[in-house]
Parts: C-alpha cells; structure tokens; sequence
C-alpha cells in the first residue's frame, strides 16, 4: 500500500517554514519542497509538480503558499497563474485537495499582488476539493513587521510615521495561522475563509511613539525613497514599497463569511 504525502508550496517562506515544521511532528511522511525533511521534491512554479507525476504516491492534500512577486509571464500568461492552474491539474489526478492561501489584498484587488491573488482565488474555487485563506499581515511570537519598525526607532527620540498613520490593520499570529492551515485539511467547505486574530486597528496604534517627536513623512516621498534605494541594490526588510502597499488599501472588512476561529 502506497504512503500518504502531504505537498508543501514555498516550504522555505516565513508562513510555509512553519507549517511544514508543525506537519513533520505529526506526520512523518510529508512530502515537501522544504530542505532536510523526510522525503523532499524540488517545486518550480515554472514547470510545477511535474515531476511527482510518475512516482506512484498517494497525495492527500496540497498547501500552495508560493507566490513569485516578479510576476513575470510564460507563454503570454502569469506565472502565478500558470502555477495555479498546474496545481488544479496535479490535485485533479491525485484527487488531493488543494489549500489555498491568499491575502486580505485580494478583496480591494487595487495592486499586482492583490489582483494575481483573486484571480488565483476564481481559479481555485473553480475546483471541488478545495478552501480558501485570506490572512492579513501575519506575525509571529516576536512581534512581525510592527516590532521591528518599533526596534528600529527604540532608542530614538523620534519616530518616523508614513503618512497620517490612520490607516487599517487586521494581523494573525503565525502560530495560529498554521494550525487553522492544518485544520483547513478536514473542512468540507467552498467559501472563502478569512483568518485573522485582531483588528480593525489603527497602524499608528500598534507603535511605541509616547514620549517622542512624530515626524509625518508623505507617502510619496517614502515611494521615492524606496525606490532610489532599490536603485542602487539597497532593499530594506522591515519596509518596502510593496509593503507601503498593503499599508496603504488594507480594507475594512464587513463579515459576510465567518472568521477562522468559528471553524
């Protein structure tokens, strides 16, 4: 009789490092794009899981956390599209069920990312066996993005604020995002799952700025910055413009779906 695998998309990200770590403890036949696990498959979202077509393994479910931010084409078409819809095909002859993770982005779908993402999502949902997360920003038992920009002006006596700060904010813990992942598995569901702990929040209410002169920088003039730094081969992790991005159209959610812990 032939071992289960469960298949892990982007195994060496922030979110799928820490998924395939949980699944290992409990499942010690995982199949993973992750180094150093039990049984491992090299996964190009170019060309797809193409090549665990011919290994005679049963898949039970696929975790597609992967996304390719340069958005480049093959064949005239969107990588990130072309991987979904590699995806669909490899679960429809495995007959696997397909979890996808998208974003809050998709539901404004204003930028590249969040437009890829509900394009992905169509495609997805257009498949039987298959659910759906929307995470915010996701952070984990140190804090995310919003310790470290508060570490960067820690011992600073001011604070530089993007803008008005007013914008919205929704964020899940890392760890209870990979366990509703795993849960995800057992649901008999279509709809759309969002999975997220707290918010609406204010941005500006989430940083450490008592006690220090608030310096507003325009929006615009962060892009710019960013974008020269980019020039020159300068990328600064805890803020990008892509980052500004998700800052910036975050939206307000008005639930019609249920959230992931009601699940």
């Amino acid at each position: 009789m032939n071992k289960s695998y469960d298949v892990i998309t982007g195994a060496n990200g922030f979110i799928g490092s820490a998924l395939a770590e949980k699944l290992i403890k409990n499942n010690p036949i995982l199949l993973t794009t992750k180094k150093n696990t039990v049984r491992c498959t090299e996964y190009n979202m170019a060309h797809g899981l193409s090549t665990l077509n011919d290994i005679k393994v049963n898949v039970e479910n696929v975790y597609h956390l992967a996304h390719d931010f340069s958005n480049k084409s093959i064949n005239g078409e969107n990588i990130n599209i072309k991987g979904i819809k590699d995806l669909i095909y490899f679960c429809e002859q495995k007959n696997a069920k397909l979890i996808y993770m998208s974003s809050f982005m998709a539901i404004p779908a204003i930028d590249d990312y969040g437009k890829t993402k509900l394009e992905c999502e169509k495609l997805v949902e257009a498949y039987r066996k298959s659910t759906i997360i929307r995470p915010p920003v996701v952070v984990d038992h140190n804090g995310g993005i919003f310790t470290k920009i508060n570490k960067i002006f820690k011992y600073l006596p001011f604070f530089i604020l993007p803008g008005h700060g007013n914008y919205i904010m929704y964020y899940v813990n890392l760890e209870n995002l990979v366990d509703f992942i795993i849960k995800s598995k057992d649901l008999d569901i279509k709809e759309i799952i969002y999975c997220y702990d707290k918010g609406p929040v204010l941005f500006k209410e989430l940083l450490n700025t008592r006690s220090k002169l608030v310096i507003k920088v325009p929006i615009y003039f962060l892009r710019a910055l960013l974008f020269l730094a980019e020039l020159i081969g300068i990328r600064i992790k805890s803020i990008s413009n892509d980052g500004l991005n998700t800052l910036l159209t975050m939206p307000r959610i008005s639930f019609k779906h249920k959230n992931y812990t009601e699940y």
